[in-house]
């Protein structure tokens, strides 16, 4: 039966006689006789021995135009307040009515509404009690209660909802005074919040839309409800998880509030942006962006923007991003933002679907929802997530650490989010949209993986590149409690070029923030580069450089004796060749390690180019320092002397006479080339450098003495070379990091 045709003579809602549908004679004398029925009962309930009020929420007319999210933490504020009603009848004399209304201010009478009333007063109608003992549940808010009521009333044929207001008037006397003939729907739902109240509105709304026949409306308004209650506590759940964050790779460092370190990141639309090649000293063509490739920055608030989203159609959105580069800082903005009604409130239910859990149940088969419920039990109260008015949301989270291959290609159609899969098959119908084509989802990843997903499947592709430089310096601002010591560590990154460009990258941020920190609590800033990008690269070996090792125990060897190559040969592109000379694999390097990346330019007008690369220009001449370094150590070879390089025999002296070559290498080469390698590959004489990289070395060799030493050549070598001066005094503060200690 249609909802407009569902009232019948037979299912007439209390208070409403057949005769309202005769003839309009008919219709005005049962008007008249209805009029001075209700007359007559409020002349007897208007007496103030008799008298009773209503709760009523307070009247929200201002309030409902301000509010635009349902944010539960005003959820309990007072909206409760008191007006006596008294409606006149409409067959009195006006001078009866004058003196009643007379009578009436001058001595009102309230009497809370509650199940002991008058006996001579009607029975109060169960949707109109509130025990005052149950508790509000928190996720019904005012603007909440407010939208879902007019979006309910909204369903109704204007005829319908004209029968809805009238029966309302008449069904409710205790609530409603003047007739709701000339109120469209905001209206007719303002009055009923402003003399009703939250839940009460609610129940009334539901009783006539039950009684009128209205089921699927009333479904509508009943659906929205519990699930507004679920995503209250849905959001309890992620504000749990996401509120604290623990900076850097692994999870040793102290947690602490997100919204503390939380800094806005450089964002900009396409993925054809090359790695930041910004370099103190050379030029680095190999991997410079191609100027037809430069989009202009976007905004936190550009991901998923509602009027993008409509007018553009867009359903999956791929954000990608080197190692370190703030991707999961993203996400977790997002969700917070979220969770908070700061942004995108116009998604109901927010699902974050990490690759690192969904890897978890990889041999499982599963339905969808039932994956759904393991991760968020909460959401057992909702049989499925395709509902009107409420879209839902998953975010994919890094899929370049999901190793089990999604083949897009040939994995099963599937669309039954109830009928179990395998998670692989789950996750590839997700993201082509077979699964709850509604949906929006947000997949993050390495450039690597991001050949994974079909063309076809991505609306949408972002790129995070890191900090800008005013974006660089409010995170230090923002994650240093003292002010004094943020300008501190600001201007030192500013003192050094090579630190301040490493700084786009957030990870690269957090390490120098916590060493500076450490740093002036143990007296002065150092001034050496070194201890920065080793303990980047313990980051990266905590996180899962251990399991490489225990599969090559040479792999940091083979990854810097390649970049050590390359830096021979002034090449900073890496081509599928080299992998396989130096016995590597690029999805160790770039996915596992997480010391290498990838990207795509546009090499012709039908061509990209794919283009693998460390992290930064100077992560490579870490490593290419770390190589010779380690061959010296492990190896007792000095590999800065080429293929004839010489053997040493371990003698106290051999350190130095390694220093000293690769200083005269340094001074020899043309445009600067080994200037930082040099800086490099001294700084790792440094006792505290060595510790950091105990599992790389089975014993440290650090010799004041060959430090000394090296100082010294080098002091001689500013006499022969004054317009190298800058960068020689730099190789002794990578010796001597702190001046005391020179």
């Amino acid at each position: 039966m249609d909802d407009d045709d569902a009232m019948s003579d037979n299912s007439l809602p209390f208070g409403y006689g057949a005769s309202a549908f005769g003839n309009e004679a008919e219709e005005e004398e049962e008007e008249v006789a209805l009029h001075r029925e209700r007359a007559l009962r409020y002349m007897d309930w208007n007496t103030p021995a008799n008298s009773y009020d209503v709760e009523r929420a307070a009247s929200p007319t201002s309030s409902y135009e301000s509010m635009h999210s349902d944010d539960w933490t005003d959820a309990m504020a007072d909206n409760q307040c008191r007006v006596q009603l008294h409606r006149q009848d409409s067959s009195a004399s006006s001078c009866d009515s004058y003196s009643r209304e007379e009578k009436l201010e001058e001595e009102p009478k309230e009497v809370e509404m509650t199940q002991e009333q008058p006996s001579d007063a009607p029975p109060l109608k169960p949707e109109l009690f509130v025990d005052p003992n149950e508790q509000q549940h928190p996720a019904l808010t005012v603007d909440f209660t407010f939208k879902v009521l007019q979006s309910s009333l909204e369903k109704l044929s204007e005829e319908s909802f004209r029968r809805f207001k009238r029966i309302l008037w008449e069904r409710y006397p205790e609530c409603f005074r003047d007739r709701l003939d000339s109120l469209d729907v905001l209206g007719a739902v303002d009055k009923m919040l402003e003399l009703c109240g939250l839940q009460v509105s609610l129940k009334i709304t539901l009783a006539l839309l039950n009684d009128m026949n209205f089921k699927n409306v009333a479904e509508h308004l009943q659906g929205l409800c519990k699930r507004n209650e679920v995503r209250y506590e849905l959001k309890n759940t992620l504000r749990k998880k996401y509120e604290y964050v623990n900076e850097g790779l692994t999870q040793q460092g102290q947690q602490q509030l997100f919204e503390k370190v939380c800094t806005d990141l450089y964002l900009t639309e396409g993925g054809n942006a090359a790695v930041n090649s910004e370099h103190e000293f050379r030029q680095i063509k190999d991997l410079q962006e191609d100027g037809r490739g430069k989009t202009s920055q976007l905004f936190f608030n550009n991901i998923f923007d509602p009027e993008h989203v409509e007018k553009r159609h867009i359903r999956t959105v791929i954000t990608k991003g080197s190692p370190g580069i703030g991707k999961s800082f993203l996400v977790q903005r997002f969700i917070l933002n979220w969770v908070e009604g700061r942004s995108h409130q116009d998604i109901f239910f927010l699902l974050p679907l990490p690759f690192k859990q969904l890897k978890q149940v990889t041999e499982e088969t599963i339905g969808f929802m039932n994956l759904i419920y393991r991760l968020y039990p909460e959401m057992k109260e909702v049989d499925n997530l395709e509902f009107e008015g409420c879209q839902v949301m998953f975010i994919c989270d890094g899929l370049d650490e999901y190793s089990p291959p999604i083949d897009f290609r040939n994995t099963a159609y599937w669309c039954d989010h109830n009928d179990p899969a395998n998670v692989n098959v789950l996750i590839a119908n997700l993201i082509r949209g077979n699964l709850l084509y509604s949906a929006y989802v947000w997949v993050t990843t390495r450039p690597v993986a991001i050949n994974r997903i079909p063309a076809e499947c991505i609306h949408q592709l972002f790129e995070v590149r890191g900090f800008s430089n005013e974006q660089r310096e409010d995170y230090f601002r923002k994650t240093i409690p003292e002010k004094e010591v943020a300008e501190q560590v600001i201007a030192h990154i500013k003192s050094c070029k090579t630190l301040y460009i490493m700084c786009h990258l957030p990870l690269f941020c957090w390490v120098v923030g916590t060493l500076c920190e450490h740093d002036l609590r143990s007296g002065e800033l150092s001034k050496a580069l070194t201890h920065f990008y080793t303990k980047l690269l313990l980051e990266h070996i905590n996180v899962q450089g251990n399991k490489l090792l225990s599969k090559d125990e040479d792999f940091f060897l083979k990854l810097g004796k390649m970049a050590f190559q390359l830096l021979e040969n002034g090449v900073f592109k890496i081509e599928k060749e080299q992998w396989n000379e130096f016995g590597l694999e690029a999805e160790d390097a770039v996915v596992t390690a997480g010391l290498c990346t990838q990207f795509y330019r546009e090499k012709f007008m039908m061509y990209q180019e794919k283009v693998d690369c460390f992290i930064h220009p100077t992560m490579q001449e870490y490593l290419a320092a770390l190589y010779v370094f380690l061959s010296f150590k492990n190896q007792k070879k000095n590999v800065l002397e080429g293929p004839k390089f010489k053997m040493f025999q371990g003698s106290k002296q051999d350190l130095s006479e390694l220093y000293k070559s690769a200083v005269d290498k340094a001074l020899q080469a043309q445009n600067n080339n080994y200037d930082l390698f040099l800086c490099f590959l001294l700084g790792l004489s440094v006792e505290a450098n060595q510790s950091m990289l105990s599992v790389l070395l089975s014993n440290k060799c650090s010799n004041q003495q060959a430090q000394q030493e090296t100082v010294r050549y080098i002091k001689k070598k500013m006499k022969e070379y004054p317009g190298r001066k800058e960068i020689l005094q730099r190789c002794i503060n990578e010796l001597f990091p702190h001046p005391q200690m020179r």
